[in-house]
């Protein structure tokens, strides 16, 4: 448990990132840290996966206009 109490999952956006920045809280931001590197640990590579599903999107809109 953390000195403000227990970190809650957030959505790990830029924002709630820049949020937990600009407040100073050093227990959040370790926290935020902790919560970014378990997310990125569970997804992967989201780069690749986005690139993969925008060219999924690609050949699907070259499909509807022809």
């Amino acid at each position: 448990m953390e000195k403000n109490g227990p970190i809650r999952p957030q959505p790990l956006y830029a924002p709630p990132i820049h949020r937990c920045i600009a407040k100073g809280d050093l227990g959040e931001m370790r926290g935020m840290v902790k919560q970014a590197e378990e997310y990125l640990r569970e997804s992967g590579n989201i780069s690749a996966a986005l690139e993969a599903l925008k060219a999924e999107i690609a050949k699907l809109e070259a499909k509807i206009k022809h």
